[in-house]
């Protein structure tokens, strides 16, 4: 069979995959489909912090956030610097557990700047993360889950004290929403899957990776 031929037959498929797949589920599967002829396409690091040690700051704008989950800010630490580590996307990253040490032993701590933070654990680069927003339903009181989180990103040197990435925007305004089949009465899971998800997509951010390897059916979008 020609490759024409091949391709007149593969085509109608992929687009009745892609229609039943939804659009995240069409990009999938076209690289997925369409890959071996094509180069593989990427998703470039936004900033380069090879070698460079990085201490991830997770504050809550509302402290009424740490009320209902109390290990909020150090979760998303955690879960941004494994993502981070394990692509060996920088240097050196502060331990979450370090910095609530350091929240528990510095009265002052809360009112520090963001390169003050980062003046204390000597690291090159300091990974704002502000969470703006952060529920699992729609509405108190529903039974249905759904999550979703928002947060503000930014990076900042201590150095100089100034903000090195994004350079036209006061900050990267990253969102995580659990998918509709994912509607579960189980609160520990769905935290758990939001939690995830915010991390892995501003872990994103600062590394390079095969558009390819993201899951087909990602449990957040």
């Amino acid at each position: 069979m020609t490759l024409k031929r091949q391709h007149a037959i593969l085509l109608p498929a992929i687009f009745l995959a892609a229609t039943l797949a939804g659009c995240q589920g069409f990009a999938w599967i076209l690289v997925k489909t369409v890959g071996p002829w094509v180069p593989e396409e990427t998703s470039q690091a936004e900033y380069d912090m090879k070698n460079k040690s990085v201490l991830v700051l997770v504050d809550a704008k509302d402290p009424g956030f740490l009320s209902e989950y109390p290990r909020l800010e150090s979760a998303i630490s955690t879960g941004i610097g494994k993502q981070l580590g394990e692509r060996q996307a920088c240097g050196p990253i502060v331990p979450a557990h370090s910095v609530d040490n350091a929240r528990r032993a510095e009265p002052q701590f809360g009112q520090w700047s963001v390169a003050q933070a980062g003046k204390y654990f000597n690291v090159d680069l300091v990974m704002h993360v502000e969470i703006l927003d952060f529920r699992l339903r729609d509405a108190p009181g529903s039974n249905v889950y759904h999550g979703y989180a928002e947060t503000a990103v930014r990076l900042v040197s201590p150095e100089t004290g100034e903000q090195v990435w994004p350079v036209l925007a006061a900050a990267r305004l990253v969102t995580a929403e659990t998918q509709p089949d994912l509607a579960t009465e189980e609160h520990g899971e769905q935290e758990t899957i939001l939690i995830e998800g915010i991390s892995d997509k501003i872990a994103r951010l600062f590394y390079t990776y095969k558009i390819a390897d993201l899951p087909m059916r990602p449990k957040v979008k």
